[in-house]
């Protein structure tokens, strides 16, 4: 893996779906994921809440991936979160554990979640991988945190 990409799934509505203004964030950020792999191997790995679901097809095709994808529902975070999720069961340590486990898969690792894991795990593998104790910002819906892991850099991709 050369890249990770921690992102938070887009605007939704009422019903838990991400409605249009969150299908043009994920399309826009799924722009921005392909053009820093410059055509190399991608991988997603989603929570399992609709709206990850979604934010995770729209990525897919945008990085011309299958429509099937890794689901995970550690992943999920919020009041609305199944009870063996990162919301009911916060490690920091799992969440890395998911990335040692598909690290060797492909060039670029996406991981589409939500505000806790999204707030939580960028600082956390940045020190752990990095060895940089910084806190980097929470990251709005539609963006990623995108680490290096070759040049040891992060930036955040803005929808």
């Amino acid at each position: 893996m050369k890249h990770l990409f921690i992102a938070r799934h887009g605007f939704y509505g009422e019903d838990h779906r991400i409605d249009n203004f969150g299908c043009r964030q994920m399309e826009l950020l799924g722009e921005a994921i392909k053009k820093i792999l410059n055509s190399g191997s991608a991988y997603i790995l989603s929570s399992t809440a609709p709206r990850a679901l979604d934010s995770s097809q729209v990525l897919a095709v945008q990085l011309s991936l299958p429509s099937k994808f890794e689901q995970v529902p550690y992943l999920w975070s919020g009041d609305d979160a199944p009870s063996d999720s990162y919301y009911h069961a916060p490690s920091l340590d799992k969440l890395m554990g998911l990335v040692a486990e598909r690290r060797d898969k492909v060039e670029g690792l996406v991981m589409v979640t939500h505000l806790e894991v999204a707030e939580d795990f960028p600082s956390y593998f940045l020190k752990k991988e990095f060895g940089q104790d910084k806190i980097i910002r929470p990251i709005s819906k539609g963006q990623a945190v995108h680490f290096d892991l070759e040049q040891k850099t992060y930036q955040i991709l803005s929808s």
